[in-house]
């Protein structure tokens, strides 16, 4: 059985001083050494957990960088701890150039950024607008400096080498990138969104009932037409309207019943 060596004192001397580019060069053997081993070899377990500690610091320093008031320190920091895994796991000694840093620094600050890109936004937009909301924001500082007034979106679109219905849909997506509050007033003391909103109108629901209810009516005979726009339109009384078509208020009461039966009936078809 392999097992991994312990460190010398002169190696824990450097661990305790990992100052500059080269800082962290002493583990570049443990790296070699972990990407030469089988998943299902004993020691890997424990050399692997070991260069995670060693390179610990560097992970907290580079997710401090990107601390920002939306995202915890905590979370920033899991995300960078995840991408150093993910790196040690995938680490090519021959691939790798410029050091342990060189290759780990990257994949580290790419996947706090992807973490950025990826919860940062108050509403759900596809990956790809995100990206290219990114790439936006990069070409409007270039353009903003070499034209001396912000760029319209078909120079955008020139700059990014993409079709200008696609940065007009970008530029709408990154107006979701942060929510408003309701409660926030409006400029000059207005009244807040939340304020200016509308209500629910409850007589939208029954909008298409009255048209059907109106087209019914409409096709009443005659009489029952005037009893029942005299009754609950012009809000006469049952004998009022029995004065008025030569008839019983009973007879008036009954044909209301009927009239109203009716109506249920086919609105109800």
């Amino acid at each position: 059985m392999r097992t991994v060596p312990p460190r010398s004192p002169a190696e824990r001397t450097q661990t305790a001083r990992r100052d500059g580019p080269g800082g962290y060069n002493d583990l570049e053997p443990d790296l070699r050494q972990l990407a030469r081993m089988a998943s299902d070899d004993p020691d890997r377990g424990s050399l692997r957990d070991r260069l995670i500690c060693e390179f610990l610091p560097l992970v907290r320093n580079i997710s401090r960088r990107y601390r920002t008031a939306a995202h915890s320190a905590e979370d920033l920091e899991q995300a960078a701890i995840l991408g150093l895994i993910k790196a040690l796991d995938r680490y090519d000694p021959d691939a790798a150039t410029g050091g342990p840093l060189g290759y780990l620094v990257p994949s580290v600050r790419g996947a706090v950024l992807r973490y950025l890109r990826d919860h940062s936004w108050a509403l759900r937009v596809p990956r790809d607008l995100k990206e290219l909301g990114v790439s936006i924001n990069r070409a409007t500082v270039v353009l903003s400096q070499r034209l001396g007034r912000a760029p319209r979106p078909s120079e955008l679109a020139e700059e990014l080498d993409a079709d200008t219905s696609e940065v007009v849909e970008a530029l709408g997506a990154l107006e979701s990138y942060r929510a408003v509050s309701l409660d926030v007033p409006g400029p000059d003391g207005e009244l807040t969104l939340g304020e200016r909103l509308g209500d629910d109108d409850p007589g939208l629901e029954s909008a298409t009932m009255r048209d059907e209810l109106r087209s019914r009516i409409d096709a009443l005979p005659l009489r029952d037409r005037r009893i029942l726009l005299l009754r609950f339109f012009g809000d006469w009384t049952q004998s009022d309207i029995a004065a008025e078509i030569g008839v019983s208020q009973m007879h008036v009461s009954r044909l209301l019943s009927q009239i109203i039966a009716r109506l249920r009936e086919e609105l109800g078809d």
